[in-house]
């Protein structure tokens, strides 16, 4: 079956939230394709996940055996999909999946829709000083060198349209983290709309984040190594 929209959720070691968001998805977009990248979890997080894909078709998995990172699983996803739309969103119930029609709404005139904490109308729950102080930086960071003007160029939480982000991806570099920032930049080179609309945000309940200091200092290498290849990208 050809799906018009896929949603994509990468999985690492996600056995306490995956369950109850797939219970959500199935119940509310059971006519979308379920697409789940799985990097090598640990901890039953596929067990829960083929419960599902014997139960729904529309609910697909996608092992990958050992942890490569965020942003391999999301490109691997995005290039198995043969949907118009793809829907990213975290497994860690941090995005509420009722919030997609919002962002689904916004891609008419646009390439990309991202889901931002910083709008009006945005909210987030559950973080410390600590860890919003990080957000913000990582933030900064890439405005001030990468001159981009969105207010949330970290959020996993986006739909794309498949054409445009394909193309993207040919230029994306970035196996972790970092691939959140690497899109929005070369999609403002290739001269894309983005547009943000705002969600609210809860900081998981279950399970850890897979944020570290390695994550965030292949974020800043792979910001400066976006200065240098500029010219690369049209």
């Amino acid at each position: 079956m050809n799906y018009k929209i896929s949603i994509l959720i990468p999985t690492y070691n996600e056995r306490e939230n995956i369950e109850l968001l797939l219970k959500i998805l199935t119940s509310r977009f059971n006519f979308y394709e379920i697409l789940i990248v799985d990097d090598g979890s640990t901890d039953g997080t596929i067990d829960i996940i083929e419960k599902f894909t014997r139960k729904y078709p529309n609910v697909k998995l996608i092992e990958r055996g050992s942890k490569k990172g965020l942003g391999s699983a999301l490109k691997e996803g995005i290039l198995s999909s043969k949907a118009d739309y793809i829907i990213t969103i975290d497994a860690d119930l941090s995005h509420n999946p009722y919030e997609i029609p919002k962002l689904i709404s916004k891609l008419n005139t646009n390439q990309i829709v991202i889901g931002s904490r910083h709008l009006k109308g945005s909210k987030i729950i559950g973080w410390n000083f600590y860890r919003f102080l990080i957000h913000i930086t990582a933030n900064l960071i890439a405005k001030w060198f990468l001159m981009l003007k969105c207010s949330d160029i970290t959020s996993g939480f986006r739909v794309y349209k498949r054409d445009s982000i394909l193309k993207i991806i040919k230029y994306a570099k970035s196996s972790g983290f970092s691939f959140q920032v690497e899109v929005l930049y070369i999609a403002k080179k290739l001269n894309y709309k983005i547009t943000e609309v705002p969600i609210i945000f809860i900081n998981r309940k279950k399970g850890k984040s897979k944020f570290n200091v390695i994550e965030m200092l292949e974020y800043l290498k792979t910001i400066l190594s976006l200065i240098k290849r500029t010219r690369e990208i049209k």
